[in-house]
C-alpha cells in the first residue's frame, strides 16, 4: 500500500482509498496525493473539493484509478 501511495505522490495520479474515520465509519474517497510521510498523507479530496490530512494507519485500501478494471467475459 505504501508503494502505491508513493507512486501516486510522484505521478500526481488520483487513487481511490477506503478510510476509517475517528468514529469508526468507513468512507471511500478519490484523492490526489500531495505529500506523504510515515504518519500522514496530505491529499486533495475530490469529493470534498478540499485539502485533507489522512492518517496512514486509517487508510485500509488504496487503488490507482488507472488500475480499476472490470473482468472481461470469457468467449
Amino acid at each position: 500500500m505504501d508503494s502505491i501511495l508513493m507512486r501516486a505522490a510522484e505521478t500526481k495520479g488520483p487513487v481511490q482509498v477506503i478510510y476509517e474515520r475517528k468514529d469508526g465509519s468507513l468512507t471511500q474517497r478519490t484523492v490526489t496525493v500531495y505529500q506523504l510521510n510515515r504518519r500522514n498523507v496530505l491529499v486533495w479530496c475530490h469529493e470534498r473539493n478540499a485539502v485533507r490530512s489522512l492518517k496512514t494507519c486509517n487508510i485500509l485500501s488504496v487503488m490507482p484509478l488507472s488500475m480499476r478494471r472490470y473482468a472481461q467475459p470469457a468467449g
